[in-house]
């Protein structure tokens, strides 16, 4: 659909401008009459019209995206509206686009649900859809636009904690290969032309450090390669899903790292399942959505488990404490939760409780990863010095 821009007085008198989709220059003309806007300039957009500060969505965009829909909708803003505001405002040339399409959708006669399945990009989550319909089965559209937003910022700043908690212990981790390589490709070698051809009177352990900085530096090109399609492999590796949640598998099975990890999923699937509950959803409904942000397939298989226990008539936390790895105290909050009947309110609760934990966490993987790395690399290099130091002292003896 084109884009309009236009220059108008509003119903105050003043001057107001903007873009706006339409089929033609007829069409643009009645809906600015709507929002009584008189124009005195009208015109199809170009492509320089405008300018965007970024193509592609960011996470913080989306969330942000999210947020500002919330705050639009809880103003009273029509929902046509909202998104015309969205698409000529958002910086983001992607979003302005998401925007845009839903915005023709709506026009057309889409239910706002179905229009954010078919145009939401997969940087989305999976429940936000979902909650929106939950938020139009009960004219809460406001609230379901909050709860996304604010649970898309819970997981944004709990991936930025994990960042944060490795981003030191990375950074020592990356200049200790370099100070590695740079040993075994200049200094290791240079030191082997001093022993000469014949070394085999040298310890073993300093011959194979010496040989392997010899071998890496005659054949540097092909090193510099498989390092190369190392690093690719790596990159490919933690883009594919499969390979990703293997990763997080094993690492639930660490100690710290797998209790970061346990906190944030028991968290994120709390939070979800409260506030679909909150927002009218039915037990199961609000337990299967919650499923779909849960990571760890294993976790995942035991809630879906747990799901068809309570379908067959089994209460929630008996049923998780069967198939689920969920700690005592979550699973006797959940059931006084049940008792009480205030389920969403408990689990919204249990949801504050494991991100204070995995907060904590975060800090404990911080304070032990910034050591474990000084360690590691400083062992490194220290096996270099000393496979060094005996081949020197190994041929003073010989020189003797």
């Amino acid at each position: 659909m084109p884009s309009f821009v236009y220059k108008g007085l509003n119903a105050d008198g003043a001057t107001v401008e903007g873009r706006i989709s339409a089929d033609d220059t007829v069409d643009a003309q009645r809906q600015l009459e709507a929002q009584t806007i008189a124009p005195f300039e009208l015109r199809e957009a170009r492509s320089g019209d405008r300018s965007f500060a970024r193509r592609k969505a960011r996470a913080r965009d989306r969330q942000r995206f999210m947020r500002q829909l919330a705050v639009l909708l809880k103003a009273g803003t029509p929902l046509l509206s909202a998104f015309e505001v969205m698409e000529s405002e958002e910086p983001c040339r992607d979003l302005a686009q998401t925007a845009s399409a839903v915005r023709r959708d709506l026009r057309s006669g889409a239910r706002l649900s179905t229009a954010l399945r078919a145009h939401l990009g997969a940087g989305f989550p999976e429940y936000a859809p979902r909650l929106v319909e939950l938020g139009e089965a009960t004219g809460a559209l406001a609230k379901a636009f909050t709860d996304i937003a604010a649970q898309m910022e819970s997981e944004l700043k709990s991936a930025a904690e994990v960042r944060n908690a490795l981003a030191y212990p990375s950074f020592l981790a990356v200049a200790g290969v370099i100070a590695v390589a740079f040993i075994f490709l200049f200094v290791v070698p240079r030191f082997a032309a001093l022993l000469g051809e014949d070394r085999s009177d040298l310890p073993a352990f300093s011959r194979w450090v010496i040989e392997t900085g010899v071998f890496l530096r005659a054949h540097l090109f092909q090193t510099s390669a498989v390092a190369f399609a190392g690093l690719v492999a790596v990159v490919l590796g933690a883009r594919n899903p499969a390979v990703r949640g293997a990763v997080e598998q094993t690492l639930m099975t660490m100690p710290v790292v797998g209790d970061f990890l346990k906190a944030s999923e028991t968290a994120r699937w709390a939070r979800i399942s409260g506030t679909a509950l909150s927002g009218g959803a039915a037990l199961l409904d609000a337990l299967s959505l919650a499923e779909a942000a849960v990571r760890s397939n294993r976790r995942r298989q035991a809630l879906i488990e747990a799901r068809r226990s309570i379908r067959s008539g089994e209460a929630l936390d008996e049923a998780l404490k069967r198939h689920s790895d969920f700690d005592a105290m979550t699973t006797n909050l959940i059931k006084t939760g049940r008792i009480s009947a205030s389920l969403d309110e408990m689990l919204v609760f249990i949801a504050e409780t494991h991100e204070a934990e995995a907060q904590n966490l975060a800090k404990r993987l911080t304070s032990l990863a910034e050591p474990l790395a000084i360690a590691f690399i400083a062992g490194v290099v220290g096996v270099i010095v000393v496979s060094l130091v005996m081949a020197m002292t190994s041929l003073y003896d010989i020189a003797l």
